[in-house]
């Protein structure tokens, strides 16, 4: 047990109409009772927070629950009106975390923090649709929309907060006759959810039978436990088990990949994947180094695995969390010496290179919509503003081709050689490589997915539909305001929770987009089309059809202009195996990304670089480009 869990705010109370439900396996359940003034003659009963399984100790496994425990977190037993604990953080304890959308909401104000209590899920469903069950009336199964929040698998309150509260979706869904069931889950984040070391499978070594799916990747085994609860318990809410759609933001739609890649066993029918796929992994070796930095961070020592993990386990919550570590990129190999009974990855192991053709093959899922924002790399703008136009010119030419490095710094108005970069305006060369590296680490992975699952043919097996999303950040008061496009944006608008905070001007415009975002997410829940499918004619994806919502048009169809990340097709030689050539593309993908990272961490503000600086740039790259063909 860790000497302090969590944190003790007062949650700002619900003190409106309760509705209890007799769930037929649960038993009765206490939710909110919630009437809409947006979408009239929906009534809505959200019940917070009900737990899915237990953490019976930090870095360990979750325990799956099939009953509701009587004293799971200090809440009344059963009464799910009031929202529980989130998993311990950085971000949601900071009046920062809430500027984006204006500050907080009702239910933002005093959210508690524990990792012993926050494996729970928030459910939505159409207060008429339980009374039809309650009436034993048999109604049709309900689809469920499922939504995993992101933060980069180190923070995220996505499923107690007021901003992605599921209860205004389920009543739009039901005000329009598409009704769905609505769910919010929430898992383990930071070291609580990625820790893997020896020690830890030192640990498991001694009883191994006791954890099927091995004793790492706390995270991906959280969420397998809330979509086995979910099968198995919301058939008896009135939802559809078969019908599941499941959405995710960044770090969510990436951990959905995962589930995607690895799993044998259905999880859920269709995904919904926003700016987010698998952008590398890490070996067993590094994760060990990280553990190792960890406890030299809080001088721990000891003779035995047991000793240092009693430690490490006993360290404050508030400072385990503190310490970086890279939490996104999982080990998806192999355990050294370990023999675990029900891999989390039984496809294999789960790697940047080999996401695209696992998810292709992928047997049990059915249709995905595939999304980005315009301006995703203003996500890392504070990164990129120290990044010197020089040394970049530099390090892209010494990653790709001569020609292609030529075409894609052309394509972003970025000077083609070093001594012209030097002159170029600071501002403008920092905007357009904001634009530049987004596109390359988010919309260019997700145009080559869409192109590899749209081709038309025999082989096709799975609709596809593209999406960009470009409406501005309308909430004044933040480092987003009216920024086009950028990072999240969307979660602004499909939720429906700021219907009251949006402008009012061009009658309502933005309340409206919002609710056709929400619609089209619906639409797809119910199987049909949100808008035109994305379908590769003789491998030309020049006429495909991409959805485009910004501000001038809102949600319009378009044809697909030639992309402009096709300098990477370059690095493809005569005869190169698909798997080389795979590899060469990610490799000069993340050297550039890397070194413009790296240079924003160092904050080498100078852009007047002396000459010799300059070419040791140059060199970086090329001694990248020649390891990476070694």
């Amino acid at each position: 047990m860790a000497a302090a869990a969590s944190s003790a705010p007062i949650r700002t109370a619900y003190t409106g109409q309760l509705h209890t439900y007799t769930h037929p396996q649960l038993g009765a359940v206490t939710g909110r009772l919630l009437t809409s003034k947006h979408f009239k003659g929906t009534t809505t009963v959200q019940f917070c927070s009900i737990p899915y399984a237990s953490v019976p100790k930090r870095f360990a496994p979750c325990n799956p629950l099939t009953t509701i425990p009587p004293d799971f977190d200090g809440r009344p037993h059963r009464d799910f009106s009031q929202f529980g604990a989130a998993c311990p953080q950085i971000g949601g304890t900071t009046a920062r975390w809430f500027e984006a959308y204006g500050g907080k909401l009702p239910d933002d104000h005093g959210i508690e923090f524990n990792e012993f209590s926050c494996l729970t899920m928030s459910i939505s469903v159409p207060e008429s649709h339980l009374a039809s069950l309650a009436n034993g009336d048999n109604p049709t199964p309900l689809p469920i929309l499922l939504y995993v929040h992101g933060g980069g698998a180190q923070e995220g309150i996505g499923h107690v907060d007021g901003l992605h509260s599921n209860a205004p979706l389920a009543a739009y869904a039901s005000s329009i006759s598409l009704p769905v069931i609505t769910i919010n889950i929430g898992y383990r984040l930071n070291w609580l959810g990625s820790l893997v070391c020896q020690d830890i499978l030192d640990e498991y070594a001694a009883d191994p039978k006791s954890l099927p799916h091995g004793p790492s990747n706390h995270y991906i085994q959280d969420q397998r436990a809330a979509f086995s609860w979910i099968h198995r318990f919301i058939g008896g809410f009135g939802g559809d088990a078969s019908n599941i759609t499941a959405f995710g933001e960044s770090a969510g739609s990436i951990l959905l990949v995962y589930h995607i890649c690895g799993s044998t066993k259905p999880l859920f029918k269709r995904a919904i994947l926003q700016s987010g796929l698998i952008m590398g992994h890490m070996s067993f070796k590094e994760k060990e180094a990280e553990y190792q930095g960890l406890l030299k961070q809080f001088n721990i020592t000891g003779a035995t695995a047991s000793e240092r993990l009693e430690k490490l386990r006993h360290i404050p919550v508030e400072a385990l969390v503190q310490y970086p570590g890279a939490h996104m990129l999982l080990v998806t190999e192999d355990s050294p010496g370990v023999e675990i009974p029900e891999p989390l990855f039984a496809r294999g192991q789960v790697t940047y290179t080999n996401q695209m053709p696992l998810i292709r093959s992928c047997e049990w899922l059915e249709d995905f919509i595939l999304g980005d924002d315009f301006w995703e790399g203003y996500a890392f703008r504070e990164y990129l503003r120290a990044v010197p136009a020089t040394g970049f010119v530099g390090v892209v030419k010494a990653s790709l081709p001569e020609r292609e490095a030529i075409n894609l710094l052309e394509a972003y108005d970025i000077p083609t050689s070093v001594e012209t970069a030097a002159d170029m305006d600071a501002n403008l060369f920092y905007g357009n490589l904001t634009y530049l590296i987004g596109d390359m680490m988010y919309s260019a992975p997700y145009d080559k997915l869409a192109n590899m699952l749209g081709q038309d043919g025999p082989s096709k097996t799975r609709n596809i539909y593209r999406y960009a999303f470009g409406l501005s950040n309308p909430f004044p008061a933040s480092d987003h305001s009216f920024v086009t496009g950028h990072h999240f944006v969307e979660i602004l608008f499909i939720f429906l929770t700021l219907l009251d905070r949006y402008p009012k001007h061009r009658d309502n415009w933005l309340a409206k987009q919002a609710c056709e975002t929400a619609r089209r997410w619906i639409t797809f829940a119910h199987g049909q089309q949100p808008w035109d499918e994305y379908v590769v004619h003789d491998t030309d994806e020049r006429q495909a059809k991409i959805a485009v919502c910004d501000d001038l048009q809102g949600w319009t169809v378009k044809t697909v202009a030639q992309d402009e990340e096709d300098a990477l097709e370059a690095l493809r030689e005569p005869g190169i195996s698909q798997d080389v050539w795979e590899m060469k593309v990610h490799g000069a993908r993340m050297q550039i990304f890397m070194y413009a990272l790296m240079q924003g961490s160092m904050q080498q503000q100078d852009t007047g670089k002396k000459e010799a600086e300059v070419k040791r740039d140059i060199a970086v790259g090329e001694r990248l480009s020649r390891s990476l063909a070694d």
